[in-house]
């Protein structure tokens, strides 16, 4: 049976002995909600009275799904350009696309950054691919220039 002080340090908080680390590591853990590890004391990024739920960062672009409840569609996606933002200081979320469906909404969303991905895939190569393209093209051999034969140009 537990006495009264053991109880009281188990409801208080008085960490016992060597139990120090424990307690640094659960006050840390307090500042978070344990359930989508967003720190409870930083305010939610709001656009245009959309609370943004989800974003996704491809490239030099950011894609976010926002909620707004009490709007007619309530539901939206947009992008914006993270280097520009950068520049002129503040973000300028555009091309947003509303939906009253929360599962169109989150399709669009990954739809943008998938093809943002196969655009810079495609058009962007990696060092990698490049590096590859560039010992192809060394390796082939020189072809001779067409047009005029030697010596039996007449004029």
């Amino acid at each position: 049976m537990k006495t009264e002080r053991e109880l009281k340090r188990e409801a208080g908080g008085q960490p016992r002995n060597g139990d120090h680390l424990l307690a640094a590591e659960l006050s840390a853990e307090q500042n978070m909600n344990m359930l989508d590890g967003i720190p409870n004391n930083e305010k939610p990024r709001v656009n245009q009275n959309y609370v943004i739920l989800e974003s996704e960062v491809v490239g030099h672009k950011e894609f976010v799904l926002a909620q707004n409840p009490n709007a007619p569609q309530p539901y939206v996606t947009w992008e914006r350009n993270m280097q520009e933002d950068e520049r002129r200081g503040e973000e300028n979320f555009y091309w947003g696309k509303y939906y009253c469906d929360p599962e169109a909404a989150e399709k669009n969303f990954h739809d943008r950054a998938d093809a943002e991905r196969e655009y810079l895939r495609e058009y962007r190569p990696s060092l990698l691919q490049s590096l590859r393209k560039n010992q192809e093209e060394i390796a082939r051999p020189v072809a001779p220039a067409g047009g005029r034969e030697k010596g039996g140009a007449a004029l």
